[in-house]
């Protein structure tokens, strides 16, 4: 029997979605240097795709409160496959994890921030979030920051204790797809994500309404509650093309769109960027930490804004590709490979 560490990936839903693919990457990342466990709520993309590794399907983690059931099932698994490490990547599964501390002696959970869903979709109530967020640090071996922006909210706002927290941006795996040889009409702009708060959608169909179809297009791939409302709004340089799970288009587009009213570090721009996009994003979360020397430009969740901004992308696109082909290689992920291992395993780098 080998020595590699037993590490467990525990996230609440298992639909497609930006913390959904960081475990998936992860996994892969890492699938040589541990045995990987899956830990989830339902029976969806991210099972299917990792279904060589039997998924624990708990549905309990779909629940808002976690219940002694629940608890238990996923204390039996811990043991029984002699799980060390559990890392959370979603609110509901990360208070799961913690709480698995006053249960199984010895275990290293990690929890990763995405966001820090405790203070945008807290609401009235963020502030309750934001407190239970600091006590289950205590039961946290160590926070995960996506982002340099989740960075500031851990230290600023959520108080975690110092030494408890360590930064590795978001990354995606290096592209093995070349880009194409586009023309340079119309710009073929895409929006890749779920159809639903926080992102914004509808902001960016009614700024792309005051292009024609000649000069400009936006692509839709994602699906959600707001999708039938957008449909029925759209102009005719708006097409919709559905959730496609895996997506790896990219270079179908000339830049990438990504307007939301929230975000850590999106997985849907850092994998555009690592395909050499030029980005246009919302100047929320960590989002500015993507645009380095050129290579897109942010703007703010008004018309006005992103429309200047859509002008701004048109008029600079050579040069923003320029920039983008130049920028794309901080976006990959296989050279944090180590600093990963290391966080999970409690070691300094280079340790």
């Amino acid at each position: 029997m080998d020595n590699k560490p037993r590490i467990g990936f525990i996230i609440t839903k298992a639909e497609t979605g930006g913390a959904q693919r960081w475990t998936l990457d992860q996994v892969r990342l890492l699938q040589d240097d541990i045995h990987p466990f899956l830990i989830t709520g339902e029976e969806q993309w991210l099972t299917r795709t990792l279904s060589a590794l039997s998924p624990l399907v708990l549905p309990e983690l779909l629940k808002r409160l976690p219940g002694p059931a629940g608890l238990m099932k996923l204390r039996r698994y811990i043991r029984d496959n002699r799980i060390s490490i559990l890392v959370a990547s979603s609110a509901n599964a990360g208070v799961y994890a913690r709480l698995m501390k006053l249960f199984t002696p010895g275990l290293r959970v990690i929890y990763i921030s995405h966001g820090w869903s405790s203070i945008y979709n807290g609401g009235k109530l963020s502030g309750v979030y934001t407190l239970a967020e600091r006590l289950l640090s205590t039961l946290t071996d160590l926070v995960i920051n996506v982002s340099e922006a989740d960075a500031s909210k851990c230290n600023e706002r959520l108080n975690i204790p110092p030494g408890k927290s360590v930064t590795l941006t978001n990354r995606t795996p290096k592209p093995t797809k070349q880009s194409a040889n586009l023309p340079p009409k119309p710009v073929k702009l895409l929006f890749l994500g779920r159809l639903a708060h926080p992102k914004r959608p509808d902001l960016l169909i009614e700024a792309v309404s005051g292009f024609s179809a000649n000069d400009l297009t936006l692509t839709i791939v994602g699906s959600g509650p707001a999708e039938t409302e957008l449909k029925a709004n759209a102009p005719n340089n708006v097409f919709f093309a559905g959730e496609i799970q895996a997506f790896d288009q990219f270079h179908h587009y000339h830049a990438l769109c990504l307007i939301s009213d929230s975000e850590g570090l999106p997985m849907s721009a850092l994998e555009a960027k690592a395909h050499e996009l030029p980005l246009l994003l919302s100047d929320v979360g960590g989002c500015h930490e993507l645009i380095d020397d050129g290579n897109g430009v942010l703007c703010v969740n008004t018309l006005d804004s992103i429309r200047h901004s859509l002008h701004q992308l048109i008029t600079n696109l050579d040069t923003m590709q320029s920039a983008a082909r130049a920028s794309a290689p901080n976006a990959w992920l296989e050279p944090a490979k180590m600093d990963y291992l290391h966080a999970y395993l409690g070691k300094k780098s280079g340790a």
